[in-house]
């Protein structure tokens, strides 16, 4: 027993005889490269000592204990740290979303009546209704202009006025729609023009449009439309029941006018949403840009340290500011350019040249922003932290692109100052011809650019000065 005790206490284990073997060969190659001459640099390249590899040893081995537990440990607090990340960007992504559907009386839609009669009335009845279930079914925010409003007169002061934003729809009853459609039951003609006209603007929004805008603008019209027309059919034949000219004529009308026959409303899109490829730039490819940008950026970080013990701190922070801003300008437009190869259409607003151009700048812009905020990143919180970084500035721009503001919760509006939101409503006015908002679009994102420029001049200062001064050197990774 005193000998096994005295053997265990003696001996060491299996790793410290590796060490000892290791220090032992590193010592014996040490003496023999100093006692060796060297007759060429070539020859001296050529020699090779051989160093002891450490001894490989199954997973779970009790002589790798220490190092097993310091990799599970790091391992598992990076996926702690992932799993908080989660709980603190994903709920923003999903509350964008979440709650749409009971803030959609938030879309505002005008409701003009200019007939004032029983079509008229009917309507702004049924409106009226949809204003009360606020609350228990989903709604629009419905606005019913005074009788003696005059700021709106007629259909192309409407259709401007929803192309300039200022409602998300509005619902037009033209003036003397009651009599047009009791003239109608009578006509000659052989098509029943509507009465009733709804604007709408998809390309603002065309999730807004198609999900919320156009669906509760038909269910509360149809209902209402089918209702007063065959009220009004009904009014008309008990009238006239013993006018057997004006029953004849009636059936022959009904006969003419086939499918049209009836009280109808004409959906007016005053900017169509007509090509799908745009969503590749006000989403996905806003996305991508911070991805490209963010790929840069790590490779910038592993050369960096290949030129940057030769640099004076000076020209060290123009380096990491403006190396990555000339490196932007050819993918900004190789980016634009595959936009333009699919036809995106440029020329709505402006001619094709003009509005490639600046879709162009604005991508450069944007880029730069969001590219400089990632050099920033990598540099205060190292490359193991900079991709959280880079979850969260997605992720708090594009919760509030995919939906408007308007039906998100109050705290989103935050994104009138992010580059997405911005980007996304600048890339809408050149390929839809959308409201303009370039004069508050561009110096958003000309901001989001100079701090980003700020900030990582200013850190790399601090950072890399402090460095010097400990006589720390990065090498190349």
């Amino acid at each position: 027993m005193m000998q096994q005790a005295m053997s265990t206490d003696t001996f060491p284990d299996e790793l410290q005889l590796e060490d000892m073997r290791n220090k032992h060969v590193f010592s014996q190659s040490h003496l023999l490269q100093s006692s060796l001459a060297f007759d060429s640099p070539t020859e001296a390249k050529d020699m090779h000592i051989p160093l002891s590899k450490p001894r490989p040893y199954p997973l779970f081995h009790p002589a790798i204990a220490q190092h097993r537990k310091q990799y599970f440990t790091f391992y598992f607090v990076y996926a702690a740290l992932l799993i908080i990340l989660m709980w603190a960007l994903l709920p923003i992504y999903w509350a964008s979303l979440a709650y749409n559907t009971q803030l959609s009386d938030h879309l505002q839609v005008f409701v003009i009546d200019h007939d004032q009669s029983t079509v008229g009335n009917g309507v702004v009845a049924a409106v009226q209704q949809a204003i009360n279930q606020r609350g228990t079914v989903s709604t629009l925010g419905w606005t019913i202009l005074p009788s003696n409003d005059t700021s709106l007169p007629t259909n192309d002061d409407v259709f401007d006025a929803i192309a300039d934003e200022q409602a998300w729809a509005a619902v037009l009853i033209q003036a003397a729609a009651t009599n047009s459609v009791i003239s109608s039951f009578t006509s000659s003609s052989s098509q029943n023009s509507p009465v009733i006209n709804v604007y709408y603007n998809e390309a603002r929004n065309e999730i807004a449009a198609s999900t919320y805008i156009v669906p509760i603008l038909n269910s509360v019209l149809v209902p209402v439309t089918a209702s007063l027309y065959s009220n009004l059919t009904s009014q008309f034949l008990a009238s006239n029941a013993n006018n057997q000219t004006e029953i004849q004529a009636f059936s022959a009308a009904l006969a003419r006018q086939g499918s049209t026959a009836g009280l109808t409303f004409n959906l007016i899109n005053v900017r169509p949403y007509t090509t799908p490829v745009v969503l590749a730039l006000t989403e996905v490819g806003l996305i991508l840009i911070v991805i490209f940008s963010f790929i840069l950026t790590m490779a910038n970080s592993a050369l960096r340290p290949m030129l940057s013990p030769h640099l004076s701190l000076s020209s060290y922070v123009l380096l990491r500011v403006f190396t990555p801003l000339l490196a932007y300008i050819p993918l900004s437009l190789s980016f634009a350019t595959i936009s333009l190869a699919f036809r995106v259409p440029f020329n709505a607003k402006y001619t094709e040249a003009q509005g490639f151009g600046l879709f162009w700048i604005l991508c450069y812009i944007i880029m730069g922003g969001v590219g400089m905020a990632t050099e920033f990143a990598i540099g205060a919180l190292t490359i193991r932290f900079a991709p959280f970084f880079l979850v969260t500035l997605i992720i708090s721009n594009v919760s509030i692109t995919s939906t408007p503001l308007e039906i998100q919760p109050g705290v989103f509006r935050y994104g009138r100052g992010f580059p997405f939101f911005n980007a996304s409503q600048a890339f809408r006015t050149i390929v839809f011809d959308t409201k303009s908002h370039l004069s508050t679009n561009v110096p958003v994102l000309i901001g989001w650019l100079l701090i980003s420029m700020l900030t990582v001049a200013v850190s790399t200062w601090i950072i890399e000065g402090r460095n010097r001064r400990l006589g720390i050197v990065e090498a190349p990774h």
